[in-house]
């Protein structure tokens, strides 16, 4: 029994230590509602800091946010695999088109964000792919939770 349980952790560690394979990733993140640009730092502990400038143009309004997000990272399925979630918050500007009397609002915008997404990390090309769920939680200019942000993203690894 002594055996199997040092087999499963010296199998964990070498999951946890080859999970990222890059320090620094910039690339970018497209989907339903907006795309953004994203530059993420990851830790020596699997952690990553997360920087995104979005931008999104529609019938209903145009507009940009600067979001920064906190992630934890779990290796999962297989070397390369991980599993992200995080939380942070958004600031930004943006165009709404009202009504067909009202012409054009503009606004300040503020509020959390949480994301939770599946990244591939090539070991052979400097390259991660990603698919992620990043609802927002609006403040400003009124209260709106915004939960269709699916995306795709490619990062260039360093």
């Amino acid at each position: 029994m002594k055996k199997f349980l040092l087999l499963i952790a010296a199998v964990m560690v070498t999951s946890v230590a080859s999970a990222q394979y890059y320090d620094w990733a910039i690339g970018v993140r497209g989907g339903w509602d907006a795309t953004s640009l994203s530059v993420k730092r990851v830790f020596n502990n699997g952690n990553a800091a997360e920087a995104l400038v979005g931008w999104s143009y529609s019938k209903h309004g145009s507009g940009f946010n600067f979001t920064g997000l906190y992630e934890w990272n779990v290796p999962i399925i297989g070397n390369g695999f991980n599993l992200y979630y995080g939380a942070g918050a958004h600031v930004g500007g943006w165009t709404y088109k009202a009504g067909h009397d009202e012409g054009k609002k503009s606004g300040f915008n503020l509020g959390l964000d949480a994301i939770v997404g599946l990244e591939y990390s090539l070991k052979v090309a400097p390259l991660a792919f990603s698919i992620d769920w990043k609802p927002r939680l609006d403040f400003l200019p009124s209260t709106e939770f915004v939960a269709t942000s699916l995306a795709l993203g490619v990062k260039f690894t360093f």
